[in-house]
């Protein structure tokens, strides 16, 4: 049997794993079959260096491109390899790990290592938002405010994300969206709307309990401001996958969604903050991302 290449990109300064991703190639080596697959570990110089290397890795014809980092590390290892016949291996390690949380990926990098070896694969669904690539979520209002502040942190990880919302909940104002779902207009007031194709942010907070990655439709999360008295019960809804009944969130399936916004500002994408224009579009590309799954 002809072994399978695998490069493994790591974004060196993402997340909160920095001594497993220290040694990573001692973990690999340990997990991996060497009779099987021959593999590399690159590491990035930029945000935009991952994508360079990504694209680099497909066009050599890589069996398996492994994004060593969070959700902002999987989208641009991912943007370099849409379209190629390389298949994405998913390396949790860094804040949320959102998209691992949803394929049930475990976020320790020695057991994800094992779900290569089993070699499961399974196409997904990705965004567009404009013309910026999205894996797991988007989102507009308070989210990409907490995905700015979260940017600016030195120390990332759960306690900093939750001092940011707590810090910023209570003055921030929610704001009037007008959006035209698969045809339909609609209007809301929100704290923040948010684009799913993954049913979490990370760290198991679910928006949206029934997001599938691979329908072809996104879920159009309108989440209202929860008054303080009621925010426990809206928090313990959160984390336990019933946030939909609380009466504060309104979800619609859809295919295309241009949405608009005041002026131009910031969107959260796969939780990295991105400025982009006050009027959005977002698109489903059914099936146009390989990912190997437990």
């Amino acid at each position: 049997m002809s072994q399978k290449r695998i490069v493994f990109l790591v974004n060196p300064i993402s997340g909160v794993n920095q001594t497993r991703k220290a040694m990573l190639s001692e973990i690999v080596s340990s997990s991996l079959n060497s009779r099987h697959y021959n593999w590399e570990i690159l590491y990035s110089e930029s945000a935009g260096h991952l994508t360079e290397l990504s694209r680099a890795a497909a066009a050599e014809c890589a069996d398996i491109i492994a994004a060593v980092g969070g959700d902002g590390t999987l989208n641009l290892v991912a943007g370099g390899m849409i379209g190629s016949k390389s298949v994405l291996a998913v390396i949790p390690a860094g804040s949320g790990n959102g998209l691992a949380r949803h394929l049930n990926i475990p976020i320790d990098i020695a057991e994800s290592l094992k779900i290569i070896g089993k070699g499961k694969k399974q196409l997904i669904d990705t965004l567009t938002v404009n013309d910026r690539l999205c894996i797991s979520i988007a989102g507009v209002g308070f989210d990409a405010l907490v995905a700015k502040k979260f940017s600016e942190e030195t120390r990332r990880g759960f306690f900093s994300y939750f001092k940011i919302v707590t810090n910023e909940y209570t003055y921030y104002r929610p704001r009037k969206y007008r959006m035209e779902i698969d045809g339909r207009q609609v209007v809301r007031e929100a704290l923040f709307v948010s684009f799913a194709n993954t049913n979490q942010f990370g760290y198991n907070t679910i928006i949206s309990p029934e997001a599938s990655i691979s329908d072809g439709l996104v879920d159009v999360c309108i989440v209202k401001k929860v008054p303080l008295w009621h925010a426990p019960r809206v928090v313990g809804l959160l984390l336990t996958r019933r946030i939909d009944s609380s009466g504060f969130v309104e979800i619609i399936r859809a295919r295309n969604v241009k949405l608009s916004r005041n002026k131009n500002r910031e969107v959260n994408i796969d939780g990295e903050p991105v400025k982009l224009t006050k009027d959005l579009h977002i698109a489903v590309n059914p099936g146009s991302l390989s990912v190997i799954v437990p």
